[in-house]
C-alpha cells in the first residue's frame, strides 16, 4: 500500500474522526453537566453513540469499502470494543484515580483510543479497496 494512500485515508480518518469527536464530548458534557452523570459513564454513552456515525463514515468514504457488512462490521467491533476499554480505562484513571479535569482526561483517552483505531482500521478492518479515490 502506497503512502499515498495511507495520508489520504489518514486525512479522512482524523476529519472523521473529528466530527465523532464532537459527537462523543457534547453527550459526555450534556451528561456531566446536565444529567449528573459520573465521566466514565458519560464518556461511555458518548462512545457508543459516536461509534455508529463512525463506523458509517469509514465504511463509505474513508475507506471506501466494497465487501459486505458483516464481515468488516465483525472486525470493526473488535476493534471498537477494544477501543471502549482503552478509552475507559483512561477516563477512569484520569477523572476518578488521578483526579484531573474530565475534558482533559478524555482528550488524554481520545488521543490513544485514535492511534489504536487507525492502525487496525488501516491493517485489518477495512482492506478491500486500494485506489486513493475510492468512496469520495
Amino acid at each position: 500500500m502506497g503512502n499515498d494512500l495511507v495520508l489520504f485515508r489518514l486525512i479522512r480518518f482524523c476529519i472523521v474522526g473529528g466530527i465523532t469527536a464532537v459527537i462523543h464530548y457534547g453527550i459526555l458534557y450534556l451528561c456531566v453537566e446536565y444529567l449528573a452523570s459520573t465521566a466514565t459513564l458519560g464518556s461511555s454513552v458518548g462512545f457508543v453513540i459516536a461509534v455508529i456515525c463512525n463506523y458509517v463514515l469509514h465504511y463509505s468514504w474513508t475507506f471506501g469499502e466494497t465487501a459486505p457488512h458483516g464481515p468488516t462490521l465483525a472486525r470493526y467491533l473488535v476493534m471498537i470494543s477494544c477501543g471502549f476499554a482503552i478509552n475507559g480505562g483512561l477516563m477512569w484513571l484520569g477523572s476518578e484515580f488521578w483526579q484531573i479535569n474530565y475534558l482533559l482526561a478524555q482528550a488524554i483517552a481520545l488521543v490513544a483510543v485514535l492511534a489504536w483505531n487507525f492502525s487496525l482500521a488501516q491493517l485489518w478492518v477495512f482492506k478491500t479497496k486500494e485506489s486513493p479515490g475510492a468512496g469520495g
